[in-house]
């Protein structure tokens, strides 16, 4: 009996030893989920406001980012949106400390890049629509990984970061009540100064990935509903000191609206299989919760995201094993952390209308505080009907 419970306590402590162990990156390091919770940008100023839902309500030409179906112009249209998202300090990396020999020192990241989206649209004949947008979905710059040489007279300064730029052109069907529509993103990852241990060399790569995503949209009096999928997409990388073969993962939302008396009630649920990136990465199931009421020239907004973590832990930093015999490396803990990064979030908006121009603006910010993150959104939609006025931007 003795021994059967040893052999258990003994398999129990390797079991949570292999649990502990750190994670190997399965992607360059910040195109990985497990940093989403600033890398990702709410764009879309309209459906952020409303708990960053869209799906069941046709919008705006920057409304097809959230359904390729939900643009249904009366008019052609301009947009263009500028966010602001103030920086966060974050444990991500560990040095060498006088005191205590490794110590996790906050990195700031930043998403120094304003702008949101560019684009246009409008419509072909009477039961087709058409948009081509060019976004950024995720931005990270951090500040900085630096790692210091001369007994600490010289420092080595590298600032990692990750540009998602996607050109995304839009067609849509639209019959009564029914629309269809279908995106192509056309999308540029960039990586700038990609960390690697053990060399000085400056790590670069662009890469280019097209991802179609298909639409679904029923507009009733009262009740509407929307589906969005994005399917599962193979993704390679080579950063010379280290090669990926992974996966970009399925997508797929549902949302549902619902009118009370003028008040468009919005709510829905996306789920992102991360798993098929890295099996120690959970399935994503985020929640959204939102509101909407026009009253005369005014649309107000609230609403609310639950954002859930996909991880969190030790991750070992790439290696290059190409300068063994640096001393100055050995200051580099060659690991870091990510912490738990649940968010809970709260959003409100606003909107002016006018027959020549629309003006947006929406903030948001995470009330949970594991992974805080804010975010202030700016849009405006410039109709070209405009220029055919006699009295632009006129008041009645």
């Amino acid at each position: 009996m003795r021994r059967t419970s040893l052999w258990l306590a003994l398999f129990g402590l390797l079991g949570t030893a292999l649990s502990a162990q750190a994670l190997d990156f399965p992607q360059p390091q910040y195109v990985n989920p497990i940093f989403d919770s600033f890398t990702r940008n709410y764009i879309s100023t309209s459906a952020m406001g409303r708990g960053y839902t869209g799906l069941a309500i046709p919008g705006g030409v920057d409304n097809v980012l959230k359904n390729p179906a939900g643009y249904r112009p009366d008019k052609a249209s301009l947009h263009l949106e500028l966010l602001v998202k103030p920086p966060v300090d974050h444990d991500v990396y560990a040095m060498a400390d006088t005191s205590i020999y490794y110590q996790m020192t906050p990195e700031t990241l930043n998403s120094p890049v304003p702008v949101g989206i560019l684009g246009g649209g409008g419509k072909i004949g009477p039961n087709f629509t058409y948009g081509l947008l060019y976004s950024l979905p995720k931005t990270v710059k951090v500040d900085n990984f630096g790692v210091e040489i001369n007994m600490g007279y010289g420092l080595i300064t590298r600032y990692p970061t990750f540009y998602l730029n996607q050109i995304t052109a839009n067609a849509a069907w639209h019959k009564d009540n029914f629309h269809v529509g279908l995106n192509l993103h056309n999308q540029i990852y960039h990586l700038g100064d990609v960390t690697f241990l053990r060399t000085f060399e400056r790590i670069s790569d662009t890469k280019y990935i097209l991802r179609p995503q298909l639409g679904l949209l029923y507009s009733g009096e009262k009740l509407s509903a929307g589906l969005s999928v994005v399917p599962q997409q193979n993704a390679d990388w080579d950063l010379k000191f280290a090669q990926y073969e992974t996966r970009l993962p399925l997508n797929i939302a549902l949302g549902g609206a619902y009118d009370i008396n003028g008040t468009q009630i919005t709510a829905e649920l996306d789920y992102e299989q991360c798993s098929a990136i890295d099996a120690a990465f959970s399935d994503r199931y985020s929640f959204r919760l939102g509101a909407e009421k026009t009253i005369r020239r005014y649309t107000y907004r609230a609403g609310y995201i639950y954002h859930p973590q996909v991880w969190d832990g030790d991750f070992n930093l790439p290696d290059a094993g190409s300068d063994t015999t640096s001393i100055w490396w050995s200051a580099v803990l060659p690991q870091g952390r990510v912490g738990k990064n649940s968010q809970h979030i709260i959003t409100a908006g606003t909107s002016w209308n006018h027959p020549d121009v629309r003006v947006n603006l929406a903030g948001l910010i995470d009330v949970a505080g594991k992974a805080p993150v804010a975010q202030v959104n700016l849009s405006v939609d410039l109709f070209f009907s405009a220029f055919k006025r006699k009295n632009f931007l006129y008041f009645d």
